[in-house]
């Protein structure tokens, strides 16, 4: 069954909606991070992805709903975008 987290990206001064699709009723942070990827085009491995002063990004095994992160949580994002290849 699909799940839909709609967050909050605070993203180099813009606020994005950001609507999260995931079979689990909690992801992980690693999910989270992969989806991110692929919205703002930051590598995973150059993400800072924080919420209320917790750095996520430090453990991708966490759940987001032990860091309370529920639907309309404004998270943040720090990272340098791939550049486009042409």
């Amino acid at each position: 069954e699909m799940h839909f987290l709609k967050l909050q990206v605070q993203y180099g001064g813009d606020v994005n909606d950001f609507l999260f699709p995931t079979d689990s009723s909690d992801p992980k942070v690693e999910e989270l991070q992969r989806h991110l990827e692929k919205q703002f085009n930051i590598p995973v491995d150059e993400q800072r992805v924080m919420f209320r002063g917790q750095n996520l990004h430090d453990n991708p095994q966490g759940r987001l709903r032990q860091y309370g992160i529920t639907n309309a949580s404004l998270i943040r994002v720090v990272g340098r975008k791939q550049p486009i290849r042409h």
